[in-house]
């Protein structure tokens, strides 16, 4: 693999502190460099897959509450070190409503005006092609299967009406976005192209590790009021974004062929919502 973690030490001049993460598709150090902490995440593929265009992204929202990029790389990206916890900490630690508060507030603040550009970004279009390929095994709950294809036919007509394209962080959630002592700063952009309803979509399945308040029936009525104000669209189509995102995730986990999943039960919280 190319700029190995070595190589990448020497050409940005970089000493490794310790190691604070190992992600499956990326492992993240915290370096010291000449003046100053750093992040330094290495992808274990050649390149930086599905989050290529996001580091270029965080850089065009730099004035908004976003990570600093210091130096990019095929597959590396370095970025300013962040004290804090991150909102998914904040919430698992008791406060779930200042978690899902400012994290409106920070979407709110990336989409303010004027838009960045967007060239380069993958569009959603792009995103969801997978999902209207999705098979089933013959053992697959058949309550499941129809969620997930009424759920494609949701994607189909959102993507099909959508309006206005704007750059989008792509996965927008409590756990991207660390609390520091000057605000909540954003990380881990995918750098998508689409319905503005779509970012605060994958935000209703977190945090992560709160599976009875993700699915608290108030709860996703709360946040699905929250957030579609903050990006100034109706709840309904959030909420069709959000059974759609959360269909596209069961088949990504599936390897193609759906069977059953562990979010079978949200997906249909979710599309209940929608009707």
């Amino acid at each position: 693999m190319k700029d190995t973690p070595d190589e990448l030490l020497d050409r940005w001049g970089l000493t490794i502190l310790s190691m604070v993460a190992d992600t499956g598709h990326a492992r993240i150090w915290k370096v010291e460099t000449a003046d100053t902490v750093a992040a330094l995440k290495v992808y274990r593929r050649a390149d930086r897959g599905n989050e290529g265009p996001g580091s270029r992204l965080l850089s065009a929202w730099q004035d908004r509450g976003t990570v600093r990029i210091l130096e990019e790389a095929n597959n590396a990206v370095l970025m300013e070190w962040l004290d804090g916890p991150s909102l998914g900490d904040v919430a698992r630690d008791g406060d779930p409503e200042t978690a899902v508060n400012l994290l409106a507030e920070a979407a709110s603040d990336l989409h303010r005006s004027p838009r960045v550009e967007n060239s380069g970004l993958r569009t959603l279009n792009d995103v969801f092609a997978p999902l209207f390929r999705c098979e089933f095994t013959d053992t697959c709950d058949p309550n499941l299967k129809s969620d997930m294809q009424q759920s494609a036919a949701l994607a189909r007509e959102l993507l099909d009406s959508q309006q206005t394209l704007v750059p989008l962080h792509g996965d927008l959630h409590t756990d991207n976005v660390i609390l520091t002592k000057a605000g909540p700063k954003v990380i881990d952009a995918k750098g998508y192209l689409g319905d503005p309803a779509f970012e605060l979509a994958n935000a209703l399945r977190h945090p992560k590790g709160m599976p009875d308040l993700v699915r608290d029936p108030i709860q996703i009525a709360k946040c699905l009021q929250l957030y579609s104000e903050a990006m100034a669209i109706t709840p309904e189509r959030l909420a069709k974004w959000a059974a759609a995102k959360c269909a596209l995730s069961i088949y990504w986990r599936s390897h193609q062929q759906v069977s059953e999943d562990k979010e079978a039960d949200l997906l249909r919280l979710f599309l209940q919502a929608a009707a």
